[in-house]
């Protein structure tokens, strides 16, 4: 990526969307690069969805994008509905978590089983985290949203120090130890994949 990299955020309200966007505007921040924010919260507290999008690079002009370079999902109907968002070549780093919608649950609609194949149709590039299990290999299921920021850091042009600058200005200290624990398992278990 060169230039200005746009990255989306995307889940439903309470999955800790708006802190890893925080967390990942920090580590831009702390390389000195230019950072632009935005986010859209609908009905986040009735687990509706939530979109962030963080934009970085020598000079950004607007927070807003035709296309995101990288989506990181925290929710697997989230990260399907957010293909389209995607630039070609694209990477959606997307949790295997399931929240059903309401419609999914009053059997008005199915939940779709077709993530891989509409991301290979769309020329995108998936990975698939196991963010609720490294989560709670870490030491808490609330870091699952740390978890995928440690996976997409393998395809960011962010360096170590700066994704733990980042942490520490958006975390709540009592937490930052565990979180720092679930951004390397992120990063660990997701590294060098073959992401040309």
């Amino acid at each position: 990526m060169n230039g200005t990299t746009t990255v989306s955020l995307v889940g439903v309200g309470g999955q800790g969307i708006i802190l890893a966007a925080a967390a990942l505007a920090g580590a831009a921040l702390a390389e000195g690069l230019d950072v632009k924010a935005s986010e859209v919260k609908g009905m986040s507290q009735r687990g509706g969805s939530v979109v962030s999008t963080v934009r970085f690079g020598p000079t950004v002009h607007s927070p807003l994008a035709l296309h995101a370079d990288v989506i990181i999902a925290t929710e697997l109907l989230e990260g399907r509905r957010a293909l389209g968002a995607l630039a070609p070549r694209g990477i959606l780093v997307c949790a295997g978590t399931r929240i059903a919608p309401a419609g999914v649950l009053r059997r008005e609609a199915a939940y779709p089983e077709d993530i891989e194949q509409a991301a290979a149709a769309c020329g995108v590039r998936l990975l698939l985290v196991d963010a609720d299990g490294l989560a709670a290999q870490a030491g808490s299921a609330q870091a699952a949203n740390v978890v995928l920021l440690g996976a997409a850091s393998s395809v960011l042009p962010l360096a170590p120090p700066s994704w733990d600058r980042g942490l520490e200005a958006a975390v709540p200290a009592k937490m930052l130890e565990v979180n720092r624990r679930a951004f390397a398992l992120g990063r660990q278990t997701h590294a060098g994949r073959g992401w040309d």
